[in-house]
């Protein structure tokens, strides 16, 4: 005969499983191994399909002699040899390097500067930090085109004020009519829309700093200036790198700003890798060509992204 007990045990072990759904669904992720692709397969689909294979194609393309409208006969390095020897290629390289380097250099900068005031405590923080992201928020296009506006040969309001009303000026500038002042032009507004991203980055950073060292160190009699290259800035370095890693492969492949504003000219004098690979691509039909000044940045990029992510890892301390 069975004891009281034992039926008891019994009668547990035979309870439903939705008595206790917090268990089932853990045992559900512990022991199912075939949750976790299923849940992760829309992700993988969505970047295949919108990333890997317009990136396997444009490799491909750049191999091919592809016109509009032709077939995509196989042409081999045939693409980035022609590239090579041409004066808007090397152009292109020279002022996408110079464009990223200057305005990045000024970006962190500026970042830096902002992220450090805000950091303080004053009256009116919360609506400096809401101003603060108003140009990163704007809508490229649309803030593109009123600093177009802005350094219009004909219209430009800073000439209006700076020559004929202000006098400071015999003559108006050419702010995108010259080679010289067209990239100081691109590169100011790129500064501007991208100031905001570093400083609210490098602010959050901040933020994180345990206010212990600081009081640590303003205790042994550090300065402030000491105090922030000393402790603040190497404890948001990996922040740092990674902001700037992302800064630079955007403004590297910027496409909007050059184009809106100077479509790479003056004779080719603001020409990037995206302006070109869509002149070549589009306004000429030479879809292989096109393809092949894009994957001419990819190596660079690689670089980029591997230095990038070896120094965080360093800087983490990680092997």
């Amino acid at each position: 005969m069975t004891s009281p007990s034992l039926a008891r045990s019994a009668r547990a072990d035979r309870q439903p499983s939705w008595r206790e759904p917090g268990r089932t669904v853990t045992r559900l992720l512990h022991h199912d191994s075939t949750l976790g692709p299923i849940l992760l397969a829309p992700g993988f689909v969505l970047l295949a399909v919108l990333m890997a294979y317009p990136f396997v194609y444009a490799v491909f393309l750049s191999f091919t002699g592809k016109r509009i409208g032709g077939p995509a006969n196989f042409v081999g390095f045939e693409n980035y040899e022609k590239l090579t020897q041409t004066a808007l290629f090397s152009k292109t390289v020279w002022n996408s390097i110079y464009y990223t380097v200057v305005a990045l250099v000024f970006k962190f900068v500026g970042g830096l500067a902002l992220a450090s005031m805000l950091n303080r405590p004053f009256i009116g923080q919360r609506l400096a930090k809401a101003l603060l992201l108003l140009p990163w928020i704007i809508p490229t296009v649309f803030s593109t085109l009123i600093w177009w506006w802005l350094f219009d040969p004909a219209f430009s309001i800073i000439n209006e004020v700076l020559h004929k009303q202000w006098g400071l000026i015999a003559k108006p500038i050419p702010f995108l009519t010259d080679g010289a002042t067209a990239m100081a032009a691109l590169i100011t507004v790129n500064v501007w829309r991208g100031v905001p991203f570093f400083g609210i980055s490098f602010l959050a950073a901040m933020q994180a700093v345990p206010d212990e060292l600081l009081e640590a160190a303003r205790v042994d009699g550090a300065s402030r200036w000491r105090s922030f290259w000393s402790i603040t800035f190497p404890m948001i370095m990996p922040v740092v790198s990674v902001v700037c890693l992302i800064s630079t492969i955007g403004t590297l492949g910027d496409f909007d700003l050059p184009y809106l504003l100077t479509k790479g000219g003056p004779n080719d004098a603001t020409t990037m890798f995206a302006v070109t690979a869509y002149t070549l691509s589009l306004s000429s039909g030479l879809i292989g060509m096109g393809a092949a000044v894009s994957m001419t940045m990819f190596p660079l990029l690689v670089i980029l992204v591997i230095g990038s992510l070896l120094l965080v890892r360093r800087q983490q301390g990680v092997a």
